[in-house]
């Protein structure tokens, strides 16, 4: 099926794989939902044959839940998560260094935009971010050497911003521009992440998929993501929101409702007139907490609103006009056309009210009316139980959605038109996060009327101090009172509030200005809100963000890729291959590139590392947090002169394997059958000796003997961690024999050339009476087969036991049956 087709705007031609020819063979693809075209489009450009077309065609007409390819264009992660793929390429290229056209093929097969850190985007001083580059200067200088000599790889340097704000406001393109033989292909830009924050892009309109684990690389090397079909649940939006209620209200609600649905891998799709009253950066906060309900993305399809913020936040009006042209000739573009979804929702905007949480049970929404019903039992001078003492408006969570702040603003504005003062005994807080949030609130001429009202004004810190006036302290001390703190900040502020308070509140930051006239949380503030006239309409909003000089993005991002002048001294070689130090803490070169798997398949002989239970979590496996004093890894460390108090976590010593490596099963809630002590611990039967899951590991390399270990059901659930299954195979453990997998971790494993085999029928660890003393033999097949049973023989002095294990995994599900060690060769294969 030929479906190339090409236009031609501003004397330029486009080419582009044409949904519409299809559509015009099988019509009722036409119906599907936007983001399932989108993944129709990228499975149809990338068949490389017919019978190819016909099983992708057949999958999204019956939509039967059969496997198809996810092929993103760029992929969005964060320096720990992918420095050890990268020290992998490196280390590919050390291999090869003295052939310079085998080190030219090794590097990213897929656009890789690398970010710092979570808690070092979110610090605001130069100083922190000078001693974290300081502290951090082997791994930097790593990056810097990746970023300068690795082609598709973009390396944005630490402090430049937060991760998902940095992607939605100027990474993200919505479609992607490829050249190839001379001529401009054109294609829905959709984005890989490894973590949920990657999820933000959905809400512009960028089909986003999150990964962890293996996934990552394997993508990186060009090998797409493969999942079921999903299922889309539709979303309709209808009607406008009533006074009082803002659309933080909506998204909260939103939120609410589709929790009660239950979700189950679906990607969630809304429309509707309704949308209109979600502006984008209310999108984006929906878009973030996709991973967490269990869907595969929410995702808003791209209209008239997405491309002015793309226009405003990228001035780009030009790259606009040809994303529209391109959306409308795909059918892609948002017109609210009657789409076939798998299910559909509801929600009419007229019927929301206020929405306010309680600190306490930050999961249920609290009504307005219920407030009414809290019992004062103690009063004191000027205060009793239910008291506000604390309003405060935090910025942190809203850094890129100027809608509600201006909102706010307003409401300020009009309680000064009318001479309404604020409650005195209300400490009232603005911390402000954001350079660009007080830019816009002071040319817009609104931080006055906070001022006004009595806001104290705090830049630029998150944790900022909630103290409250002295009087108020001392009241509440003398009388016991059960007073109130109201916050637009976070749900982890809770933690942050006064000691003296023991009720908060979460609200929307004009619900928290509009409280902060009343004296008491049981104040009807619904009624009050009605009668008055402080809640501005959207209309007035709109016209205020119209004002907006979105230049001030254009000057932020101007010099993104530079980095701060502690970042430009990292000297580096411009050379194809590192400068590996043998003395360096942070970077090591891979040890997975050179262990090739050994022809010889047989098990035998093999030791037990472990005895495990069920439900063993990706976390107890892998190394995680702090760094132990009298660990393995923190003795390794003492023998490297790295004193306690510089030890650091594993997430930042993750490029070098011999860390992470002894840190694997090091958890204090891992319980080893084989022994009575809790942790990663095991016995050495040889020397009838408690020794760490480290050091047998190591004891059974010197011995040349294989290890195998044993667990319960569901083994490997939980989040996907790639050194979960990468120091599975650091320690040198051929195979893991359970009840049953996790079926992601079990695809994982085998990548990693790992058996994991099941027992069959009713057999398990108790069944057959381990005890961990039993020598191991497994009969394989020359060529490890998937859906095989295999005989497993286990013998001790206790007696010799013949039993059966399955290898079940669908080869279909695996690349061609290769592992990663045998695909990262190839990119230097002839």
């Amino acid at each position: 099926m030929n479906i190339l087709n090409s236009f031609e705007i501003e004397n330029e031609l486009f080419y582009y794989y044409d949904l519409k020819k299809v559509f015009s063979i099988y019509e009722s693809l036409k119906e599907l939902p936007i983001s399932l075209k989108i993944l129709l489009e990228e499975n149809l450009r990338k068949a490389s044959n017919d019978e190819e077309i016909e099983y992708i065609i057949d999958t999204f007409l019956t939509r039967n839940n059969s496997i198809i390819n996810f092929y993103p264009s760029r992929m969005i992660t964060q320096d720990f998560t992918i420095l050890p793929s990268l020290i992998d390429l490196a280390t590919l290229r050390e291999k090869v260094k003295h052939s310079s056209e085998k080190i030219d093929k090794i590097n990213p097969k897929l656009m890789v935009d690398l970010l710092f850190d979570y808690d070092l985007e979110h610090n605001c001083s130069q100083e922190d971010i000078q001693l974290q580059i300081e502290k951090n200067k082997e791994k930097y200088k790593f990056i810097k050497w990746a970023q300068n000599s690795f082609s598709n790889l973009r390396v944005i340097p630490p402090g430049s911003g937060i991760c998902h704000q940095l992607n939605l406001e100027y990474l993200s393109t919505i479609i992607h521009l490829e050249q190839k033989d001379g001529k401009n292909y054109l294609f829905p830009e959709t984005v890989l992440g490894t973590n949920s924050n990657s999820s933000i892009t959905n809400s512009l309109g960028v089909l986003s998929y999150s990964v962890g684990g293996i996934d990552a690389q394997l993508s990186m090397l060009g090998y797409p993501i493969e999942f079921k079909l999903p299922k889309v649940l539709g979303v309709n939006i209808k009607g406008k929101l009533r006074k009082g209620v803002t659309s933080s209200d909506l998204v909260l609600y939103l939120k609410f409702r589709l929790k009660e649905h239950g979700i189950n891998n679906q990607i969630v799709e809304f429309l509707g007139d309704g949308l209109s009253e979600l502006t984008l950066e209310d999108r984006s906060f929906l878009s973030n907490m996709s991973s967490k309900y269990g869907a595969v993305s929410f995702y808003f399809p791209i209209e008239d609103k997405t491309l002015l913020y793309f226009s405003n936040t990228k001035n780009s009006n030009e790259f606009s006009k040809l994303i529209k042209v391109y959306l409308k000739n795909q059918e892609l573009f948002f017109e609210n056309k009657e789409l076939s979804f798998d299910e559909t929702i509801e929600i009419n905007l007229s019927e929301l009210e206020p929405i306010i949480f309680d600190y306490k049970d930050i999961e249920n929404k609290v009504q307005i009316e219920e407030l009414d019903n809290l019992l004062i039992t103690k009063e004191g001078i000027t205060l009793k139980d239910a008291s506000i003492v604390l309003a405060s408006i935090n910025t942190c969570t809203m850094v890129s959605n100027p809608y509600l702040l201006i909102h706010a603003g307003l409401v300020a504005k009009k309680a000064y038109e009318l001479g309404v003062k604020t409650n005195e005994n209300i400490k009232k807080v603005l911390t402000i996060k954001s350079h660009i949030v007080k830019s816009y609130l002071t040319k817009l001429d609104l931080l006055k009327y906070f001022e006004y009202l009595g806001f104290d004004i705090i830049d630029y810190e998150c944790n900022a101090s909630n103290s409250l006036y002295e009087r108020i302290e001392e009241e509440i001390r003398k009388y016991n009172l059960n007073v109130v703190s109201i916050s637009s900040g976070n749900r982890h502020l809770k933690e942050k509030t006064h000691p003296l308070i023991k009720s908060s509140y979460l609200m929307s930051p004009s619900l928290v200005i509009v409280y902060s006239f009343a004296q008491t949380i049981k104040s009807n503030i619904i009624k009050e809100l009605n009668d008055c006239n402080f809640w501005p309409k959207h209309d007035l909003v709109i016209e205020y963000l119209n004002k907006l000089d979105f230049s001030f993005y254009k000057d932020i991002y101007k010099n993104i890729y530079l980095g701060d002048i502690s970042w430009q001294n990292i000297q580096i070689p411009n050379t194809k291959t590192f400068d590996w130090d043998e003395n360096s803490i942070d970077i090591k070169q891979s040890n997975f590139i050179n262990n090739i798997e050994s022809k010889n398949n047989q098990i035998k002989s093999a030791g037990i590392l472990a005895l495990l239970g069920d439900n063993i979590e990706t976390k107890y496996i892998s190394p995680q947090g702090q760094i132990s004093l009298y660990s393995e890894a923190g003795n390794y460390l003492e023998q490297k002169g790295i004193k306690s108090f510089d030890y650091n976590t594993f997430e930042t010593r993750g490029g070098n394997f011999e860390i992470m490596s002894r840190g694997m099963f090091d958890n204090v809630r891992l319980k080893n059958k084989m022994i009575s002590k809790e942790g990663g611990y095991t016995k050495d039967f040889e020397k009838d000796e408690i020794v760490s899951i480290y050091e047998l590991a190591q004891r059974f390399k010197q011995r040349q003997r294989p290890l195998v270990l044993f667990a319960g059901e569901n083994f490997g659930v939980g989040e996907e961690i790639q050194w979960s299954i990468k120091g599975i195979k650091s320690l040198g453990i051929k195979a893991i024999i359970a009840k049953s997998f996790d079926e992601k971790y079990k695809l994982d494993l085998h990548c990693l050339g790992i058996l994991a085999l099941e027992f069959t029928e009713d057999e398990d660890i108790n069944i057959l009476a381990l005890k961990g003393d039993e020598v191991i033999d497994i009969n394989l097949d020359e060529r490890i087969k998937t859906n095989r049973i295999y005989n497993l023989t286990i013998s001790s002095n206790r007696g010799i036991i013949e039993t059966k294990l399955n290898n079940s995994i669908d080869e279909a599900n695996y690349k061609n049956n290769r592992t990663l060690s045998s695909l990262l060769n190839d990119l230097i294969a002839k």
